[in-house]
């Protein structure tokens, strides 16, 4: 019998597999293709460093951290969005750690433009529609974007010349070009509470729901299907981020800060490879 994927139809929960048990409500994931790992944070400050058959790591534990987003670049150096400590913190694969750029309230999710550039959503309060976007550069300026005020900014990702941010509150998707301009919506989701992003190979936009437990892949026609939609929580609770992994990117993993582990899916497409630019160790930042 050929294995069920998310083209196929909505998937029911029980067709989601495991991959890792016990993190503490990991709110984000990242593929390692140089390791052939995911990378998952918990809410005491944990760096996890999990494989795909389900061995967990927990490699460093920031002190007072809370994780929340994480990115790599080319040398395997890890950024980390800390809520707690209000920062990004570059980790590098000896585990040495340092602040990445400036204070940002709340760093939500980052990601890499091919230039070098990291966008770092910082969501603002809940209510307070006070969101933004940050983005460091190579030589360790930073800038604030200058857009209207985001309602809750959360999930962040960059395809081609565009930055595609979650707003939680709106709720749905709106995108800028990476040279400046307006913001576009993307697509709006009533009822739902989007959280993160990832584009696959072909373009599509694929959007995890903390609420009501849903993933949605939104086509480059416009079309918007539902691949899960659990209204139970017993399967899949509360995803968050996702992130395409595997040797062919052909597995999506979903994070779950609602809950204690890491579930996959076989999404039908392979996702398309993240932006890992090579940056010096010895720029200024802070």
């Amino acid at each position: 019998m050929p294995e069920v994927t998310a083209l196929d139809g909505i998937l029911k929960g029980d067709q989601l597999r495991l991959i890792a048990a016990g993190l503490d409500h990991p709110e984000s994931v990242c593929w390692s293709p140089d390791e052939d790992v995911l990378y998952a944070g918990g809410e005491a400050g944990q760096l996890y460093r999990v494989s795909l058959t389900g061995s967990v790591d927990t490699v460093a534990t920031i002190p007072n951290g809370f994780v929340l987003g994480l990115a790599l670049d080319g040398a395997g150096n890890l950024y980390v969005c800390d809520m707690g400590n209000k920062c990004v913190h570059r980790v590098t694969p000896d585990r040495k750690m340092s602040r990445y750029g400036p204070p940002i309230a709340v760093p939500n999710c980052p990601a890499f433009a091919h230039d070098g550039r990291l966008y770092v959503s910082d969501s603002g309060d809940w209510d307070g529609r006070n969101g933004g976007v940050l983005r460091i550069d190579p030589d360790g300026a930073s800038e604030r974007l200058d857009i209207p005020p985001l309602a809750f900014a959360n999930g962040t990702a960059i395809r081609e010349s565009h930055l595609y941010i979650v707003e939680s509150q709106r709720p749905g998707v709106v995108r800028i070009h990476l040279d400046g301009g307006e913001l576009e919506p993307v697509v709006t989701l009533d009822h739902c509470v989007p959280d993160g992003i990832a584009f696959d190979e072909h373009g599509g936009l694929w959007i995890s729901c903390w609420q009501p437990n849903r993933i949605y892949r939104l086509a480059p026609n416009g079309e918007l299907v539902t691949v899960v939609d659990d209204w139970t929580g017993e399967y899949v609770l509360s995803p968050t981020n996702t992130a395409f992994a595997g040797k062919n990117l052909d597995v999506l993993v979903l994070a779950s800060l609602g809950g204690w582990g890491l579930k996959a899916i076989s999404p039908g497409v392979r996702g398309a490879a993240l932006e890992r630019p090579y940056l010096s160790l010895t720029q200024s930042v802070g």
